[in-house]
This record gives C-alpha cells, sequence and structure tokens, in this order.
C-alpha cells in the first residue's frame, strides 16, 4: 500500500532499514521520514576508515549511505522497498574520522517505472561530504 502525502508508515521504514544485516552492521538508524524524505544516520566505526593511518573514512560507504538515504526517500511515498538502477556521487571532502555521518535523501520524481533522487552525505558538524543523484526502480516494488 503506497503512503497519501499525509503519512508515512514510519515503523515500516524502520524496519525496512533496521533488519538486513548489512545494515546492522553499518549501525543504520532512522534519524527522520518524512512523505519523500528521509535522514538516516551512520555512526562512526574504526573499521570504516579507508588508509593504515586512519585518516578518513572509505568513500564506499558514503556511497553506500546515499544509496541507501536515496532509496529510503522513496520508500516513504511506495511502501516499499526498490532496487537501484544508477548511483552517481560526487566527493567533495574527505569524511573525518567523527562520531556520526548522516544521508539525506530526497524525492525529485517518482514514477511508475522509475524514481530519482537527490541526497546529500554530511559529517556531525553538517559539513557537505558527497552529494548524488539515485534512480531507482519503482516499478519492481508493485512487480
Amino acid at each position: 500500500m503506497s503512503a497519501t502525502a499525509d503519512e508515512v508508515d514510519v515503523e515500516l521504514v524502520e524496519r525496512l532499514l533496521t533488519t538486513p544485516a548489512y545494515h546492522k552492521w553499518l549501525g543504520l538508524e532512522l534519524l527522520e521520514a518524512t512523505y519523500g524524505r528521509v535522514v538516516v544516520g551512520m555512526p562512526y566505526r574504526a573499521e570504516f576508515l579507508a588508509d593504515s593511518e586512519g585518516s578518513y573514512v572509505h568513500g564506499g560507504l558514503l556511497a553506500t549511505l546515499a544509496d541507501v538515504a536515496g532509496d529510503f526517500a522513496l520508500i516513504t511515498r511506495i511502501g516499499s522497498a526498490v532496487p537501484t538502477v544508477d548511483l552517481r556521487v560526487d566527493y567533495l571532502r574527505p569524511a573525518l574520522p567523527g562520531r556520526y555521518l548522516r544521508g539525506v535523501g530526497t524525492i525529485v520524481r517518482c514514477g511508475r517505472q522509475l524514481g530519482v533522487t537527490d541526497i546529500t552525505v554530511l559529517d556531525d558538524q553538517d559539513k557537505e561530504l558527497a552529494v548524488g543523484r539515485g534512480l531507482y526502480a519503482t516499478g519492481a516494488a508493485s512487480a
């Protein structure tokens, strides 16, 4: 069942976010869910570091957070998971070791077959680390 403009099944969105083993390992948390927009949190962990000096978080984790935020923005509207078709991420600055990362996903368009989202990844100081755009197969949700 699709959500209406006035309602988001936050319990469903949170369950879909926190149930997969990979999401559990990442420690993903639903911080905000409104119709067409989500904020997903990911606590910093030492395993996320990309180099032996421990100077920055691996970009793949930022891309993962971006993908999840984009996907879940669409879930607030569709009510079920949607597979990723394409994801573009532009890295703006290194993600330094800190306390928390956040992915903010917002729907640009949600069609019958495809959905597009804009994504921003932020650090715990609200600095933009990466921006992205995701394309998702919304038609797969009803298949």
